[in-house]
């Protein structure tokens, strides 16, 4: 993952933390002690488990501690970082614990969207670099609070949109802003991505004995759990989650963007939406569009969770619409040119 990668390397440039007796004692991988990154990653249940297979052993990084909430799902994580560096990280299930450990000089955060932003400002006024999921917060204004305390710590806080680090992706955009489409009028984002009905549950579900449901709440209300699948399904849910505008259209979105050049807030936002073709214990939109008027452009955004078919080639993509034709991401890494008829 290219994203991790330059973490890693951005990390490597500055680092001049010393390391204690107590990582002496342990068994340590190879490379310059005072050059080695100590990595601990939260969250291992989803993206995660990618993190660790990126970071362990890798750009002179050793993972030394995971952690997550849920000890059930851990096993893989463990043993991946221990074939990839030699050394199995030590678990912990209370992130704070993470934060106390000086040892420690970053951390990758892949929790539920409702701890990305306090789990990052706890670990950088703890000393520690970060790189969190996208996206890097629940809501704005904690965002707004990410980078308050990134510039106040002098501490990297890195988001990965790694769409931005593929070749075809870079082309792309290059081509785009050579003007040989012409005029960028809009820049659309699609996710046409089929979310079936996430079922109803029947009350209150049991809280698996493995897991400490005070923590996983965190920062959101402690309320019952009343979904049949803990752990993916909050992303439906609006305490924990964003919905596909948070989950899928942040990569989307980013594209879009990119493609426009536009790095501040628009002039106004227009969304509108639902959660339509069945009934379920979910609460996010899985039919929404946004409009982002930027002035002389406009972004669109759409989330279609209901059968749909493509849109000029792409399901989960981009489409920048242009005077003098199209140029369509199909996936993460390619862009078809499209002519006007009779060109």
């Amino acid at each position: 993952m290219i994203f991790l990668q330059g973490l890693a390397a951005s990390l490597a440039g500055g680092a001049l933390l010393d390391q204690t007796a107590e990582a002496a004692q342990q068994p340590q991988p190879k490379g310059n002690a005072n050059e080695r990154l100590n990595v601990a990653v939260i969250g291992v249940k989803g993206r995660g488990g990618e993190h660790v297979r990126s970071l362990a052993g890798r750009h002179n990084c050793h993972v030394t501690h995971i952690c997550d909430v849920d000890s059930s799902v851990i096993s893989s994580s463990m043993t991946a970082a221990e074939k990839a560096q030699g050394v199995r990280p030590t678990y912990v299930q209370d992130l704070r614990r993470i934060m106390d450990n000086k040892n420690i000089h970053a951390v990758s955060i892949a929790t539920p969207n409702h701890w990305h932003a306090l789990a990052a400002i706890w670990a950088m006024q703890a000393g520690k670099h970060v790189y969190v999921e996208k996206p890097v917060s629940h809501n704005v204004s904690e965002g707004r609070r990410m980078v308050e305390i990134s510039r106040r710590t002098n501490k990297i806080c890195q988001a990965g949109t790694q769409i931005r680090s593929t070749t075809g992706s870079i082309e792309a955009i290059e081509f785009l802003k050579s003007g040989k489409l012409g005029q960028l009028r809009v820049a659309r984002g699609l996710c046409y991505k089929p979310r079936g009905s996430i079922g109803r549950a029947q009350g209150e579900q049991p809280i698996p004995k493995t897991l400490d449901y005070d923590i996983w709440c965190g920062p959101a209300p402690r309320r019952p759990l009343t979904r049949l699948r803990l752990h993916y399904d909050w992303h439906w849910i609006w305490d924990y989650g964003n919905g596909d505008l948070g989950n899928q259209g942040i990569h989307q979105m980013d594209v879009a963007r990119w493609g426009l050049g536009k790095n501040e807030l628009p002039r106004s936002v227009v969304s509108v939406g639902g959660r339509f073709g069945y009934t379920d214990d979910g609460e996010t939109a899985n039919t929404q569009v946004a409009v982002f008027d930027y002035g002389n452009t406009e972004l669109i955004f759409e989330v279609r969770g209901l059968d749909t078919k493509p849109f000029r080639g792409a399901t989960i993509g981009n489409i920048f619409h242009c005077t003098d034709g199209h140029l369509v991401f199909t996936n993460y890494s390619t862009a078809n040119r499209l002519r006007p008829q009779g060109q």
